[in-house]
């Protein structure tokens, strides 16, 4: 089985570490941050498969982090809370957390927790066709075969790509794509945009310039064949 990665958010270094020492040793690849800005740049760009979010941290807390990267990607969170009013928990699922764990809490359950949560998981491997194409993005190792030959792409080509197979054979608006890659400042830029998808189809599409694969729903967005 392909080993998954996990994503741990908080401000405490020490639990980060516990944390850290104890997943490493059943197996899973650790990423880390220390607060809701670094977490959502994280999730953009190293893609985890799954969050540990805990509620209370600088910059940027764990609930709106949850909110944002809610905007982009349907990652597994599992959020971490010392506080146990239900107003809390219910603000946490609220915003798009798929469990709470409360502090202080034991590392097995932890373990029981993230196993859950990864069980809901699709497989690494995700075949998209299209006639006599084929589109396979291995999220585990960032690679992507097209018609069984590899394609070599840029990052925001990759993070592009990657959004489309996930809503793959849904029009994905214009602003959604470009807030979950370039983030919220840039949901306007639609002709930044049309830059990315055209490097994009010149990689993927047998002729670019009459798409079959990654296909232009005017004025909306863009929607990747299923």
């Amino acid at each position: 089985m392909d080993q998954r990665t996990i994503l741990v958010v908080d401000d405490d270094n020490g639990l980060r570490e516990l944390i850290r020492i104890n997943l490493e040793h059943e197996g899973y690849a650790v990423i880390q941050a220390a607060n809701g800005v670094q977490c959502v740049t994280a999730v953009r760009e190293q893609c985890p498969d799954m969050i540990i979010l805990d509620v209370m941290m600088p910059e940027m807390d764990g609930l709106e982090a949850s909110g944002k990267v809610r905007e982009f990607s349907q990652i597994p969170i599992l959020m971490l809370t010392a506080k146990v009013q239900s107003d809390d928990v219910i603000t946490g699922l609220d915003q798009g957390a798929d469990d709470y764990l409360i502090k202080p809490f034991n590392m097995d359950e932890l373990a029981a927790r993230i196993r859950a949560l990864l069980r809901r998981l699709p497989p690494a491997y995700r075949p998209l066709s299209a006639g006599d194409a084929q589109i396979i993005i291995d999220q585990q190792k960032r690679e992507v075969r097209v018609r069984n030959e590899p394609v070599d792409l840029t990052p925001t080509e990759y993070q592009l790509l990657r959004i489309l197979a996930e809503n793959a054979g849904k029009v994905v608006e214009h602003e959604t794509l470009l807030r979950a890659v370039w983030g919220q400042e840039y949901t306007k830029d639609n002709d930044y945009l049309k830059v990315y998808i055209w490097h994009l189809r010149r990689k993927i599409e047998l002729d670019p310039r009459s798409p079959k694969l990654l296909l232009t729903e005017w004025g909306v967005g863009y929607r990747l064949v299923p």
